[in-house]
């Protein structure tokens, strides 16, 4: 990494320059001012801008069977688990791949409650593009959990960051 102060090429991870001393820990941290066109937008527009309210909400005690059918009925990767305004957790297609595998048809009458996924990662709507992006990578999600400002749960998908990110002319 060449020093931006004195030119000196540095072993690249180094955190000063051999030369100079002067600190390289931040420079090639990616920042919005610095950047043009997708990426800009990505890491400063928020999530806002994405969401929709084509979610499906159910409660803790629905049973597996109504979710998953309302789930394939509307086309829907996931449902959020809404119990008064507190979001309980989340059930995806993986739940419904993973933990339905076994056959068992007693499972489908179950409350989705003993097969969703507690404690979900949630972000809030002002958080940006780039910081959903880094959490469904992270996680390996392909639905994240939105507060948004009035503290209602609405969903971000990896559908609504590909389909955001086509809509430009970037």
């Amino acid at each position: 990494m060449l020093c931006p102060d004195c030119g000196h090429d540095n072993i690249e991870g180094m955190d000063r320059c051999e030369n100079c001393m002067k600190p390289l820990r931040d420079l090639d941290v990616p920042r919005s001012e610095a950047t043009a066109g997708l990426v800009r937008s990505v890491m400063e527009d928020n999530l806002s801008k994405l969401l929709e309210d084509t979610h499906l909400r159910v409660t803790s005690d629905t049973p597996v069977r109504e979710v998953v059918r309302s789930m394939k009925e509307g086309a829907l990767s996931c449902a959020l688990v809404v119990d008064g305004d507190k979001l309980s957790g989340i059930f995806t297609e993986h739940d419904v791949l993973c933990k339905l595998a076994e056959g068992k048809e007693e499972t489908l009458d179950a409350p989705i409650s003993e097969l969703m996924t507690f404690h979900p990662d949630i972000l809030k709507e002002t958080d940006s593009v780039a910081a959903a992006l880094n959490k469904m990578a992270v996680g390996r999600y392909r639905n994240v959990p939105v507060q948004a400002a009035d503290g209602k749960y609405r969903l971000v998908s990896i559908r609504h960051v590909l389909k955001y990110i086509a809509q430009e002319d970037w």
